[in-house]
């Protein structure tokens, strides 16, 4: 198991490093994440301001 994260540490490191910024992505992305929502607000006001139906 110790020559196994000898040789495979920085490979291991980085595939969990690239999952995680995967999930975080998907999380603030998500339907009702705060980033779709803050997008479909400034669409709605962008909307209502130019009064485009």
């Amino acid at each position: 198991m110790k020559v196994i994260f000898e040789e495979y540490s920085g490979i291991i490191i980085t595939a969990v490093a690239i999952i995680a910024l995967i999930a975080v992505v998907a999380l603030l992305l998500a339907t009702d994440g705060p980033v779709h929502t803050a997008f479909v607000g400034l669409i709605d006001t962008l909307f209502k301001q130019t009064k485009v139906s």
